[in-house]
């Protein structure tokens, strides 16, 4: 092995690094939080900590290095480590003040200090980084963060975190600190979910009365039960297992015929129906055409689902498809649902796909009023019930208190698709239970 200096100074920066990291992940799992924002303070912000000569040489080495991207990714670390450990010793509520140390005054400081003045200069390009704006999404939920002052788009953190989880670039700390904080939000919604959904089947003072945790009102019971007594959702899971057993002996070529008649997209509006099965079966004819005669597998199954749901979802962009804004503004939003669990239930390994697409609308839209985000809202938190129903570790019962004639009819499905507002939901009781 040939030591040249390339390889020695990217030896020395690393070597830098490790000793902020195991600085501050001893700090962090044996000092009072205080200590632990104190420490950062005064290596990030005031450049030295006089306790620690060794942390402040190991930064001063980075930046005499004056390599920026290696200093970015130090602090995002050390950040992360910090998040990571009080996420799970249930100190979140610090998170914030680890936060507000980037707004601290001596940052917009001049100074005659040349290493100092790079420090600062850095920092102010970090403050307005999407970096940053990730880092901030650890606040949310938290006790000390009021609702009011937080844009819609926060109650759907756990899409947001998504790619910081799934990507392979972000830190071990950050995927760890995202991916623990996504499943406790879901966690804690389909926990409220159930709770609320046994509740609300019985009369009660109303301080004994459970939250509702979506924003549709209290006709969300409406919806609940309307999605678990949907013939065609109840009868998605089956569609899913005898799918994926029928392709298996397919050519691809055969398969995406299948993967059509699968999806089956049928709604009251014949002239959408058609637009929507068009713009899906021209996707799948051109789709890894090359491919056409060799037999399908799970991945080409896996590759072949995520183009479909992005031409559902969104593009490479972020930016809505037009079989987005034809799904979300033009059919009811029970159908786009549907046919997302459809999705879900060939895969598990399809949800972060999912979730990072639908993350990529609410950015999207998070510009705009919640007022006029009501539609895509409203979506967002029926396709949250559907996943915490078909794809948690909750089972949702039914039962109809009041005799009725079982009806298979066709038009009986579609009437139900169209009449929400008018489903009575006092004829029946939801009974929830650990699967």
């Amino acid at each position: 092995m040939f030591w040249t200096a390339d390889r020695i100074y990217s030896q020395g920066i690393e070597q830098a690094q490790q000793r902020i990291y195991e600085f501050f992940l001893e700090v962090v799992r044996h000092k009072e939080p205080e200590q632990v924002l104190t420490s950062f303070k005064c290596l990030f912000i005031g450049f030295g900590d006089r306790q620690n000569p060794e942390i402040s040489q190991a930064l001063d080495q980075i930046l005499t290095a004056y390599n920026e991207k290696e200093f970015f990714y130090t602090l995002r670390r050390c950040c992360y480590i910090i998040i990571n450990n009080w996420t799970v010793s249930n100190n979140r509520i610090y998170i914030q003040s680890l936060i507000d140390i980037f707004n601290h005054s001596s940052i917009y400081k001049q100074t005659t200090s040349v290493k100092l003045r790079t420090l600062r200069a850095w920092l102010q390009i970090f403050t307005k980084s999407e970096d940053f704006q990730a880092l901030k999404l650890f606040t949310l939920h938290t006790e000390n963060q009021s609702s009011l002052e937080q844009n819609w788009s926060s109650r759907y953190a756990s899409y947001l975190l998504t790619n910081q989880y799934i990507n392979p670039e972000s830190s071990l700390e950050q995927r760890q600190a995202a991916n623990l904080l996504a499943q406790q939000m879901k966690e804690k919604f389909k926990f409220d979910l159930a709770m609320y959904t046994a509740r609300s089947n019985h009369h009660s003072s109303p301080q004994n009365q459970q939250n509702n945790p979506t924003s549709l009102s209290n006709n969300v019971l409406n919806l609940v039960t309307l999605i678990l007594t949907k013939k065609s959702v109840l009868n998605c899971q089956s569609l899913a297992n005898n799918f994926l057993a029928n392709v298996k002996d397919l050519s691809y070529q055969e398969s995406k015929l299948s993967f059509l008649q699968y999806l089956d997209f049928s709604i009251t509006d014949p002239e959408i129906s058609e637009t929507v099965q068009i713009k899906l079966n021209d996707v799948l004819l051109d789709l890894h055409a090359e491919r056409n005669e060799y037999s399908i597998n799970s991945f080409l199954l896996l590759k072949t689902s995520k183009i479909l749901i992005n031409e559902i979802i969104s593009s490479d962009r972020g930016q809505p498809t037009e079989l987005f804004n034809i799904l979300l503004h033009h059919t009811n939003p029970i159908n786009f649902v549907v046919l997302l669990l459809k999705f879900l239930l060939l895969s598990d390994a399809l949800r972060p796909h999912i979730e990072l697409r639908i993350a990529s609308i609410i950015k999207y839209y998070s510009k705009y009023s919640e007022s006029k985000c009501k539609s895509l809202i409203a979506f967002i938190d029926m396709l949250n019930i559907a996943f915490a129903i078909y794809a948690g570790e909750t089972r949702y019962n039914i039962v109809r208190m009041t005799p009725y004639q079982l009806s298979v009819s066709k038009d009986d499905d579609t009437r139900c698709d169209s009449q929400i507002s008018q489903f009575d939901a006092r004829e029946y009781r939801i009974f929830s239970q650990i699967r």
